[in-house]
């Protein structure tokens, strides 16, 4: 594989998992479901509201390419 391809590869799947967790966000929210995350090496349980408002408060988002 040359680099080219490998990066293309990489881009790829980058996307793919950043669309499959802004899904999961939206179905967590749409159901009312709480999200489990790992805190401060504790276990919790979080709103998909609280978990995009903290996380837009420190995630900057990233230019598009």
């Amino acid at each position: 594989m040359d680099n080219n391809t490998s990066e293309d590869l990489q881009q790829k799947l980058q996307r793919g998992l950043e669309l499959a967790f802004k899904r999961l966000l939206e179905f967590k929210k749409q159901k009312k479901s709480p999200l489990i995350i790992m805190k401060d090496n504790k276990i919790i349980e979080v709103s998909a509201e609280e978990f995009i408002k903290n996380r837009s408060a420190h995630h900057k988002p990233k230019p598009a390419v």
